[in-house]
């Protein structure tokens, strides 16, 4: 397992949600539980999720309909962006709620951590659009753990993409907000 230096402990992972996935998610992932638990890491960006509560909440938004439809959250970001485990395309996917939108980044846990840590804006910007993240941080502070930055009004509905325009919200509650107004991500 690659070092995550800027991990921020929100708890341990309880060990019937890492003994309910395990052999379901990669066993990288299940070294993730197991050594950092629920947290945020990559400048706050990415959050380390549990899995069972989001696929309870969200199961209808998740959109997975091609291959064997499997997607397995693992982690969120601070702008509502769902990141999944997907066996039938054998690696992660941003699910991009905002843009109406999926990303691939990458097949396996620890390229992921490689390409952040050779250049965390670079990587996040191509991958998950991420640019306006720090600048939401700068003008509305840190966020809580379980919530990300929304626009308001929502940009499927005319809202501009503007750091004034991003409130905090509680995430599993924003994305099925986006998804009751703009219609599930399909993938």
């Amino acid at each position: 397992m690659i070092e995550i230096s800027d991990f921020v402990s929100h708890g341990p992972v309880e060990p019937e949600v890492i003994e309910a996935y395990r052999g379901r998610v990669p066993d990288e992932v299940i070294q993730l539980w197991e050594k950092y638990g629920y947290g945020t890491f990559a400048e706050g960006f990415l959050r380390v999720i549990n899995p069972a509560v989001y696929e309870a909440e969200l199961a209808d938004c998740l959109g997975k309909t091609q291959g064997d439809g499997v997607a397995i959250p693992i982690l969120v970001t601070g702008l509502a962006d769902l990141i999944t485990w997907e066996p039938s395309h054998s690696g992660f996917v941003g699910i991009k709620y905002r843009e109406d939108g999926i990303s691939g980044l990458n097949s396996t846990l620890s390229a992921i951590l490689r390409m952040l840590g050779r250049g965390t804006d670079w990587y996040l910007s191509r991958t998950l659009n991420w640019d306006i993240f720090p600048k939401a941080i700068a003008a509305h502070g840190e966020l809580p753990y379980g919530e990300s930055f929304t626009f308001v009004p929502l940009l499927s509905l005319g809202g501009p993409e503007k750091v004034e325009n991003l409130k905090k919200r509680e995430t599993i509650a924003a994305i099925q907000v986006m998804v009751e107004f703009q219609g599930v991500v399909g993938h």
